[in-house]
């Protein structure tokens, strides 16, 4: 089958496509035809050595992907041969053909498209996990959203007002700034570093944000929480700048606020049961209509480095996705 495969940790243009052997479908596992993967920062990342999680070389790298159940290996149920499926399955999904176990697998809701399926699992999850498990964001609080119009953060923002929060979205252009609006912000500013704390202040009458989503790191994490409210709760789940942060811990003691990681995948691997109870409540408000998976570029698989190079560069809204 043909793949992108990562020869040696290095720069992203040093991926080649190859055929490579199909993967086996063991015990508990589910073999899976791709019809289209999302790109993620993690599929940028893992390729050069600089994600937590460093296969040994070679590998397949792309961490979710959609499409249709070929196989399932002993112990498997509820999967049948062509069924639409979609799946966090952590690397791989750059393929033809992947394997994964089947506690990882959903069928992609009724009316929702090949693209939107390949990029729901990971990135409402994570902001799922982040809101509610770590951050237990309540109806009432305003949350500020970093790093608003990416893949999580578009998806913070509508879990936030499913939740009944007022959504603080930064963002550093008009255009992501309208994106965040369209998908539910109450208010939009600047994510300027310079001014961004000002702004917080300014938007919650001088209290403070209850809750901050941070995907972003850089200048901009300290400046969010000089304006985190008391007993606060600020969430880290990424590093888009390629800056992280340190934190100060007179800030954080000044409003004994709490600093919390937010990792989805620590969170399957402990917590399966729980983290896959969640994306079938993400199902559920997918159906409801308050969620819709924000998909502005797509890519053939033979484009799939330039898909990783907008993502490295920072240049999509929402999210990317290959399609096979």
């Amino acid at each position: 089958m043909h793949a992108l495969v990562c020869r040696e940790y290095g720069p992203i243009d040093r991926l080649v496509h190859e055929d490579i052997p199909e993967p086996e479908v063991g015990p508990g596992c589910a073999l899976i035809r791709v019809r289209a993967a999302s790109v993620n920062p993690p599929d940028v990342l893992m390729p050069q050595g600089k994600y937590q999680v460093k296969p040994p070389t070679p590998f397949v790298p792309g961490v979710e992907a959609m499409g249709t159940v070929i196989d399932t290996g002993p112990g498997v149920t509820g999967f049948a041969p062509g069924d639409r499926v979609m799946t966090y399955a952590g690397q791989g999904c750059f393929a033809e053909q992947v394997a994964v176990p089947a506690n990882r697998v959903r069928h992609v809701p009724e009316g929702m498209d090949d693209l939107a399926a390949a990029g729901f699992v990971l990135v409402y999850s994570t902001a799922y996990h982040g809101l509610v498990d770590c951050g237990q964001l309540a109806a009432g609080e305003t949350i500020v959203i970093l790093g608003a119009s990416g893949g999580i953060g578009l998806c913070a923002i509508q879990i936030a007002k499913a939740i009944g929060a007022t959504v603080v979205a930064a963002a550093s252009t008009p255009l992501k700034q309208r994106t965040c609006l369209n998908n539910g912000a109450d208010h939009v500013i600047d994510s300027d570093p310079g001014t961004l704390g000002t702004r917080i202040k300014e938007l919650t009458g001088g209290r403070g944000a209850d809750v901050i989503l941070d995907v972003v790191g850089g200048d901009a994490t300290e400046s969010a929480l000089r304006a985190i409210a008391p007993y606060g709760r600020f969430l880290i789940a990424g590093y888009a700048s390629g800056v992280i942060p340190l934190i100060k811990g007179n800030l954080v003691l000044l409003k004994q606020a709490r600093v919390i990681g937010v990792s989805y995948r620590l969170h399957l691997e402990r917590n399966p049961r729980l983290a896959m109870a969640s994306l079938d409540r993400l199902c559920e408000l997918w159906g409801e209509g308050r969620l819709r998976t924000e998909v502005t570029q797509q890519f053939s698989f033979s484009r799939i480095v330039d898909a990783l190079q907008q993502i490295a560069d920072r240049r999509v809204i929402g999210k990317a996705v290959v399609t096979m």
